[in-house]
């Protein structure tokens, strides 16, 4: 079976909108590109397990997912209007974003939104030399 990708993510979004009724939008920044497909893959599955926590934990009407395309960085946001956090640290699905986003070489936060609600920011390096180097 093949690895989710970016391009999978309008379709994410779509099936989350259709079946838990939340309101869901999808924007994009700067020029995308192909990275590494770990890095495609960490990119996806911080949006789904980040729309998954907000369907089941947040309350939420409503979620905004961003990935913004920086010259040698992909920062994905995805923030919510739902309760916020009732702790900082996370389960299991939260520690493995942040683990994915490590071995990528990338980075995870996630806490609460600066208005409320939830945010989960991870970045990504999309040098695909950089992360050779990591591995």
């Amino acid at each position: 079976m093949p690895q989710p990708d970016l391009a999978g993510l309008p379709a994410l979004v779509r099936q989350v909108s259709e079946s838990a009724g939340l309101q869901v939008e999808l924007c994009v920044a700067g020029e995308p590109r192909a990275p590494a497909p770990d890095t495609e893959v960490a990119a996806y599955r911080a949006v789904q397990e980040a729309l998954t926590n907000t369907v089941k934990h947040a309350y939420a009407s409503s979620a905004r997912v961003e990935l913004d395309w920086a010259e040698d960085e992909l920062t994905v946001t995805v923030t919510d209007d739902g309760q916020g956090p009732a702790h900082s640290r996370g389960g299991h699905g939260l520690i493995g974003l942040r683990e994915r986003a490590f071995a990528c070489g990338g980075r995870a936060e996630t806490g609460r939104g600066p208005d409320g609600g939830f945010r989960v920011v991870v970045r990504l390096p999309t040098n695909v030399d950089r992360q050779a180097a990591l591995g």
